[in-house]
């Protein structure tokens, strides 16, 4: 979308505008919260007890991998910073063929067990280690010969900064991870991004992490912001979690989705994407437009 003149608003010059689509989600109900992270086979699954709380409920999954299957191009996703394995099988399941990438090699085993588990370990292509370092082999190789990813699905730790008021993307995890040098790395591997992030994220930190894909990729210019979408899901009261979708599936799945009467201005304020479901349902939304200004990553 165009952007407009940063000094109509009194706005930094460095600024850029940007506009975001908002869309939120209701989660069906489960009858025990094991059901509502695996679902029916929840009785069969491993996991560590410190990683409960990293596990993608399966409805959120499933949610996920319905976007992937209809909107994005391709049938070989990647799963980066896998976990236990939630949002791989829910993949896989889909028919989908999954690499997925893990540092921790117990959450490894347990992936490859949860998918035997579902049946589908035959589409599951999982290895062990850095993911930098295995992002870097895969592109030496893919690069060269233009092969891509028909999605690339990131959830990576969120941290102790998941306690802050906003949401750090440039601080994940332990504190040293970045969810743009995330994506900047792996970007010329997919025109397809999906990240889950949580609901403290900025929404104007939604659209410069979208911004810095576009930059990474080519597409980026000081008049045109890709529009990315977030989906924002919620159980009765509570914001559970967010996905920022970027790229070719957010294009897409953009034109099923229809636009808002208004665009909401978010210039000068720094809601968070929670504040702005919160909001949205309060007047009875459930799709809403913003028009967001941010800084690009440096």
């Amino acid at each position: 979308m165009p952007a407009m003149p940063e000094e109509i608003f009194g706005l930094d010059a460095a600024l850029l505008m940007g506009l975001v689509t908002i869309i939120v989600t209701e989660c069906p109900r489960a009858a025990t919260a094991s059901q509502w992270l695996w679902g029916g086979l929840w009785k069969s699954v491993k996991y560590a007890a410190h990683m409960r709380k990293s596990i993608t409920p399966r409805s959120i999954a499933d949610t996920i991998t319905a976007a992937i299957t209809m909107y994005a191009a391709g049938s070989i996703v990647l799963d980066a910073f896998s976990g236990v394995g939630g949002q791989s099988v829910s993949l896989a399941v889909a028919g989908l063929t999954v690499f997925a990438c893990d540092i921790n090699q117990t959450n490894v085993d347990h992936t490859m067990h949860n998918a035997r588990v579902h049946g589908v370990a035959e589409r599951l292509r999982m290895v062990c280690g850095d993911y930098f370092a295995r992002i870097a082999g895969l592109a030496a190789k893919w690069i060269p010969i233009g092969r891509k990813f028909g999605a690339i699905h990131v959830d990576m730790p969120w941290g102790k900064a998941y306690e802050e008021e906003i949401y750090p993307l440039h601080r994940m995890g332990d504190g040293t991870l970045s969810a743009y040098d995330v994506l900047e790395a792996v970007a010329p591997l997919s025109d397809s991004f999906v990240f889950k992030c949580p609901r403290n994220v900025a929404i104007r930190d939604a659209v410069k992490l979208a911004y810095h894909v576009q930059s990474i990729k080519g597409g980026a210019s000081t008049h045109t912001v890709a529009m990315p979408l977030v989906e924002v899901f919620v159980s009765g009261d509570k914001t559970v979690m967010a996905v920022i979708y970027i790229g070719d599936i957010a294009a897409k799945r953009l034109e099923d989705i229809a636009p808002p009467a208004r665009v909401v201005d978010l210039t000068h304020k720094r809601w968070t994407i929670e504040q702005c479901a919160k909001s949205m349902l309060s007047r009875g939304k459930r799709v809403g437009c913003a028009n967001v200004a941010f800084a690009p990553f440096a």
